[in-house]
């Protein structure tokens, strides 16, 4: 038994070393589609397709842009639960950040999703995923579809505000409920990198508005999208 000993003392460490190293920052981006829509035209013209998040450890920033026609940026900090929400349209150059209630209020805004994890997993744009089905408990909603999260990065809370805030990691594969429009996101790249902070820095020209304020206007961006 005394010869085991040693044995039984190292493994623990041998363990621990062998843990998952999370990768701490990069850049993934996405390709958005609008499953119950029929997209064409104007629409077809101005429509966001694109969407990107760039993290480095807790810190993400998620852009939506149409070129130089507008954008929208959402700084968010799982450590700390920290959210501000940016706007770039036209002469509408506005900042807001979240108090705490109102980030509550956002949270219970969400659609209500059954989420129930898979033994499914697979690769998506080199990132190894694990796959999630997804139902609406809401009869005035749409129908999402199966949402796809790693746990392979730094952010393992990526979506604490939204209504797949109970699932553990980085969303992949999901779809995005809001201002009257259901997005499908889909990770189409990932790039490995250095984030350099200033990446999350404010540009000065952006005033600050309350919460209520930047909903309205881009509530009326989205409408302006979809006449």
């Amino acid at each position: 038994m005394k010869k085991l000993l040693p044995l039984v003392l190292i493994f623990p460490f041998i363990f621990a070393s062998c843990g998952k190293k999370l990768i701490e920052e990069g850049e993934v981006t996405y390709e958005i589609t609008y499953p119950y829509m029929k997209v064409e035209g104007f629409m077809q013209a101005i429509l966001p397709k694109e969407m990107t998040i760039v993290f480095k450890g807790s810190k993400m920033k998620t852009t939506i842009a149409r070129g130089t026609i507008f954008s929208t940026d959402v700084i968010t900090d799982e450590s700390n639960e920290y959210m501000e929400m940016r706007l770039d349209f036209g002469d509408k150059l506005y900042y807001s950040e979240l108090t705490k209630d109102e980030i509550k209020k956002l949270k219970e805004s969400a659609p209500n999703y059954e989420i129930k994890e898979t033994e499914e997993q697979d690769s998506v744009a080199g990132m190894y995923c694990r796959k999630y089905t997804v139902k609406s408990l809401s009869s005035d909603t749409l129908q999402p579809g199966d949402a796809w999260f790693t746990e392979d990065m730094a952010v393992q809370n990526g979506a604490w505000f939204s209504a797949y805030s109970s699932v553990t990691g980085l969303p992949v594969v999901y779809d995005v409920e809001r201002y009257g429009l259901m997005m499908r996101v889909k990770a189409t790249s990932f790039v490995k990198r250095k984030v350099k902070d200033s990446e999350f820095e404010r540009p000065a020209e952006l005033s600050p508005v309350s919460f209520a304020t930047y909903e309205e206007e881009v509530q009326e961006l989205f409408d302006i999208l979809l006449e």
